[in-house]
């Protein structure tokens, strides 16, 4: 069940800008959700697919997950008393971070269904299951909103981290450290990469950083990759440098793996090469 156009998903570690991309996407006349957050997050996505179990159902229920999904999005196809039952039995059990009322709640959305031709959706999680859900949508494209990893690492939005820290980095006992947040940056951008040079033009790894500094131009890259013909110099309003960029300059880089360090280098320049003569890591 796919709309004529492409499908456009928002993800990336939590704090790294996505609801700014959700804006650009909305104010770009996509629908994204009826049932949000103020940080513009979709809610059926989060109560369908940020379950700790989503790797072990197997891929008839993913497929099940994706065709409820898609209905309500955008069909005008009414939810059928099996789909109904299913949610009604996820959304029944207290989660990390979402009680069961909280989840019951997103049951009032059900069956506004509206037939949308453009649309997509922003929930930081949707990386965590992008591959099966290219598996399962055709016209899906990806953008992945990531920030420097030494800043996010002393963000204070950890909850990616607590809730999938443990299975990714495979410590039953996780600390909610920097290093530890560092390390899963890490590892979740090197996915993602790898997720890119597969699906070279349905992915595009939008650094928030650079929309800040060079906004005209990254506002272009967004518009080729959409394949927008819409002016967007307007949208330049809405996009605000956080304080927060460069905030790891205040922290010494000692509180991090050297491998987590190299890498970040590779991104960035070798922008921490002084710095780590400074502490005698290089």
């Amino acid at each position: 069940m796919n709309s004529k156009n492409d499908i456009i998903a928002i993800g990336g570690i939590g704090g790294s800008g996505t609801r700014v991309v959700a804006q650009i996407l909305e104010k770009l006349n996509y629908f994204i959700g009826y049932d949000l957050n103020v940080s513009y997050d979709n809610l059926l996505f989060t109560l369908l697919f940020k379950r700790q179990e989503i790797h072990s159902i197997g891929d008839d229920e993913f497929n099940f997950l994706v065709d409820i999904f898609m209905k309500i999005m955008s069909s005008n196809e009414i939810i059928t008393k099996e789909e109904m039952a299913y949610l009604s039995k996820i959304a029944s059990n207290d989660r990390l971070f979402h009680p069961a009322t909280w989840l019951s709640e997103r049951l009032r959305y059900i069956n506004k269904n509206t037939i949308h031709n453009s649309w997509g959706w922003k929930e930081p999680n949707t990386h965590i299951v992008i591959d099966k859900l290219f598996d399962n949508i055709e016209n899906l494209k990806f953008i992945y909103v990531y920030r420097n990893g030494l800043d996010m690492a002393y963000s204070s939005n950890q909850n990616q981290l607590k809730f999938w820290g443990r299975e990714y980095l495979g410590e039953k006992n996780l600390d909610i450290t920097p290093k530890n947040s560092l390390k899963y940056w890490c590892m979740t951008h090197k996915r993602m990469q790898d997720f890119k040079k597969q699906f070279p033009n349905r992915v595009l790894m939008l650094n928030f950083d650079r929309l800040c500094e060079e906004t005209s131009t990254i506002l272009d890259s967004i518009k080729r990759f959409l394949g927008s013909k819409q002016e967007m110099r307007f949208l330049e309003t809405i996009i605000k440098k956080p304080a927060s960029i460069g905030r790891y300059k205040n922290f010494p880089l000692e509180n991090f793996d050297k491998e987590d360090l190299d890498f970040i280098s590779t991104l960035y320049n070798n922008m921490l090469d002084e710095q780590k003569i400074n502490i005698g890591l290089l």
